[in-house]
């Protein structure tokens, strides 16, 4: 300015545009598919917006090339967005494995997030040997990774307490059932409905309950929910434990009950009792005992109500508003144990697995350009093996392209004239 009263000639240079700082993190969510019935991307996604930003990444929708370049995309995601945390969907045979993790840029925190461990414990318990830690569903399953040193963390699913709250609707059933019935939970309705107890039961496909705020404000609506946890084990020949035809599991409902100022019922599930004590949410073993249970809250208006507010606080704790501020200290405040580890070997039968998925899922979507690359670049994805191990893994790579080769060609065509 004085300068310029001089008459001295100034250059005015353009001030330079104040910068935002972003206090938040930001996290890529590498899912395996877009689900379209059980939204579990959009609860994990809606879970960490609240501290984060947030980018997702669909491994299905890039299957027409290798792994390595689906790899090679997630890390130009990650340079370009200044990723500082990736989280992988676990619980399955897909691409997903050790190997494509080991991958996945080093200077990112990385870590799986999983929903049924129980079946796919021993899968999981590999492909997190590349993680910095687990985040799991269950309670139960959270202290099985720590028995052999590796950090994880209990992280409900389904806590979403800005979809699932109170809407002070009026409670116009007695008891509500919502998922797929199944011929257990048919049978209990059925007996339920015989002993004169009003039972609203909705499905994911029925036009009432179809989206999760429709399902909020039928539980809204709801005195009581009542939930059952027997799931199928299935017959996968990883899992040691198939010979159990069914397993007793930790279920979302009943947060989606607490959150929504209902009382849940459930069927016992010792993973329930680390997250409520058991005056807080009744269990039953039998029909019998379940209509009981019912029956003696549905007979006593203020036993219902006082055991309502005392579930509804209890589960407010687990919303998500409230719990990521325990993950974000998890993540980032934690020392971690497992970071590049470069000792670990996986197993011949953990990668014949992904060996034939890498292939499998190809050929299952009539991916013939993908599916001939994946096949070439197997050969160099076990180069660091020892020469009898890389000669089988070679072998069985041979093996599943020539198995899979005429169908694959066929779906192909066939996909092609559409």
């Amino acid at each position: 300015k004085i300068l310029a009263l001089l008459g001295v000639p100034v250059r005015v240079w353009p001030r330079a545009p104040k910068l935002k700082i972003m206090s938040s993190k930001n996290v890529l969510f590498v899912f395996k598919d877009r689900k379209s019935v059980t939204l579990n991307n959009d609860f994990w996604s809606d879970k960490f917006k609240i501290k984060y930003n947030v980018f997702q990444f669909f491994v299905n929708d890039n299957l027409n090339f290798s792994n390595s370049k689906i790899t090679s995309s997630i890390n130009e995601s990650i340079k370009l967005n200044k990723i500082d945390l990736v989280l992988f969907e676990g619980d399955h045979a897909h691409i997903i494995n050790y190997n494509f993790i080991k991958n996945i840029n080093k200077n990112t925190r990385k870590g799986i997030f999983l929903g049924d461990d129980m079946v796919w414990h021993n899968l999981n318990l590999i492909t997190a040997q590349s993680c910095d830690f687990v985040f799991s569903s269950c309670p139960i399953s959270a202290y099985k990774f720590q028995e052999i040193g590796i950090d994880s963390m209990f992280v409900p699913i389904e806590c979403n307490d800005k979809l699932l709250k109170d809407y002070g609707e009026k409670k116009i059933y007695d008891v509500l059932h919502f998922g797929r019935e199944k011929t257990k939970r048919s049978e209990y309705i059925d007996f339920l409905k015989e002993n004169n107890i009003n039972v609203k039961s909705v499905s994911p496909y029925d036009k009432e309950s179809e989206t999760f705020e429709k399902l909020a404000k039928l539980i809204n609506q709801s005195k009581i929910v009542i939930n059952f946890s027997e799931s199928s084990n299935g017959n996968r020949r990883f899992n040691p434990l198939r010979i159990f035809k069914s397993f007793y599991q930790l279920k979302g409902r009943i947060q989606m009950a607490g959150l929504c100022k209902s009382l849940c019922i459930t069927e016992y599930s010792p993973s329930i009792y680390l997250m409520y004590k058991k005056e807080e949410v009744p269990s039953f073993q039998n029909k019998e005992e379940c209509l009981d249970i019912i029956n003696s809250y549905l007979k006593d208006s203020s036993k219902l109500i006082d055991a309502t507010n005392k579930f509804y606080q209890k589960s407010l704790e687990y919303s998500d508003s409230k719990y990521i501020e325990k993950i974000n200290n998890f993540i980032f405040k934690k020392k971690q144990r497992l970071k590049n580890n470069k000792t670990f070997k996986t197993p011949l039968w953990y990668n014949y697995i992904f060996l034939n998925q890498n292939l499998r899922l190809r050929f299952k979507r009539g991916l013939l350009i993908g599916f001939i690359r994946e096949f070439l670049l197997n050969f160099s994805y076990y180069k660091n093996f020892k020469f009898f191990n890389y000669l089988l893994q070679s072998l069985l790579n041979i093996f599943l392209f020539l198995r899979y080769l005429p169908f694959t060609i066929i779906k192909t065509f066939f996909s092609f004239k559409k």
